[in-house]
Order: C-alpha cells, then structure tokens, then sequence
C-alpha cells in the first residue's frame, strides 16, 4: 500500500552558554500528516509521530567549582491515537466502532527533572563525581497507554489510562580514568 505525506514545522531556540547560570529554551513547531488511498476514503490524517509542539526548558547553575544544579523540564502535545468512538452489540458481543485514523490524541505529556552534582576531589589519574536526581520530580501520571474496559457498575466503556514512572530517584558515581 503507498501513500502519501507530509511533514512541516520550525523549530526555535536561545542558549547561554556562560556564566553561573547556562542553559537553553527551544520550541517546535511540526506536523507530520498521512493520505493512503485505502484508510478513511483517502481522507488526511496525523501520523503516529505527530507532535504540533515540543518544548524544552534546560537551566544548569553552578553554586561552585565543585556543585552544580540542574533542572530540565519537557512538554509536548500527545502522541496522534485511533480510539474506538463508540460501540455496538452483535449477537451479545459488544464490538468497538473507529471511524478515523489518528483522529484522537493521547493527553499532553510534561514533567520536570532535577539534579545535583557534586565533583570529587581532582586526581591526577582520574575525576570523580556523584550525581544525585530525580526525573518527573513533581510526579505527574503521563499517560504511558490508554485501553478501554466496561466499568462493572453502571456497563459503560470507560478509558483507562496507564502511567508509569511516577518518580525516578536516582544516584549515580562517576569516574574517569
């Protein structure tokens, strides 16, 4: 089956790259559209890798030569999805109904990571470091997956959404030799 596509966008950053303070910001604009003859009756769809915006915040500050902190925190719109859009019942089996491709979108994803490193003293065979972070410090539940399930109450479908990575410590020793 061959299709057709296309991608377009711009993308934008600032950096400073001196001082105690470093880091950057960038944004990107993009889309990433589909047409096969065969899916929607040839109608324009998101492809799967379509995220209209990514954004990037990146600061590092050095409190010393020896401690330094870091924060980077992420956002982009969520990924293009085919979800059923309703149901119908054949027989006694309940069957999904989709009606176009990519036409829904998993939620929008962000978290924010933080770090401290602490250098080691300065040898003349090797420089060690410790590293101390945490990824997706304010613990937000980004949607991993979505499925659908009949809630045993009241007989509906219902989303449900699959998280993973609430929190991610981490402690790391460095060395170079």
């Amino acid at each position: 089956m061959y299709g057709t596509g296309d991608a377009y966008g711009a993308e934008f950053m600032l950096r400073k790259k001196t001082g105690k303070l470093t880091g950057w910001v960038s944004y990107t604009l993009s889309r990433s559209l589909r047409n096969f003859d065969a899916i929607d009756n040839g109608a324009t769809f998101s492809a799967r890798q379509d995220r209209i915006h990514d954004i990037s915040i990146v600061g590092m500050y050095a409190i010393n030569e020896k401690i330094k902190l870091s924060a980077t925190w992420v956002y982009n719109t969520g990924d293009a999805v085919t979800f059923p859009s309703g149901q119908y019942v054949v027989n006694g089996n309940t069957l999904p109904y989709y009606t176009e491709r990519n036409g829904y979108r998993m939620p929008d994803y962000h978290r924010l990571d933080v770090g401290i490193t602490i250098d080691g003293k300065q040898r003349k065979r090797y420089h060690s470091s410790w590293n101390i972070s945490c990824y997706n410090t304010y613990g937000r539940k980004n949607a991993y997956s979505i499925s659908f399930q009949q809630n045993e109450t009241t007989g509906q479908n219902e989303a449900v959404k699959l998280s993973l990575f609430q929190w991610v410590p981490s402690v790391t020793y460095n060395f170079n030799f």
